[in-house]
């Protein structure tokens, strides 16, 4: 049995289309292969740690920021060089699965103080 199974789906119905999407990922680890972190993210670029997991697989990401205006943002993404190259942007309360690979990352927000959870996964 796996460790860790991953399911994302998304169904639209819409002026009389619709569709359904299923994707379903499958991760092992070991105990070493986990970390999550809660960092406070300000407008500076942030660097995130990935340290504790020996082989990069994935990571979820989730805003934790609770007020409904949709321009109070978090930005997750890579380091490249020393250029911050965006991945995904979360609105408050938005979450989001994706594959990590070898490499600095990094998260920006749109102001002071606002919170990111990251659990980053051996895969």
């Amino acid at each position: 049995m796996s460790d860790l199974n991953i399911t994302v789906s998304l169904t639209f119905d819409k002026n009389d289309v619709s569709e359904s999407f299923a994707h379903s990922q499958t991760a092992t680890m070991s105990i070493a292969g986990y970390k999550v972190q809660s960092p406070t993210i300000g407008t500076a670029v942030t660097s995130i740690s990935t340290a504790a997991v020996n082989t990069l697989g994935y990571t979820f990401l989730r805003s934790l920021v609770s007020t409904t205006q949709a321009t109070c943002t978090l930005t997750f993404g890579r380091m490249s060089g020393t250029a911050f190259v965006s991945q995904t942007v979360l609105r408050p309360n938005e979450q989001a699965v994706m594959r990590l690979a070898p490499g600095e990352y990094a998260a920006q927000a749109a102001g002071e103080g606002y919170r990111l959870l990251i659990a980053t996964l051996e895969g």
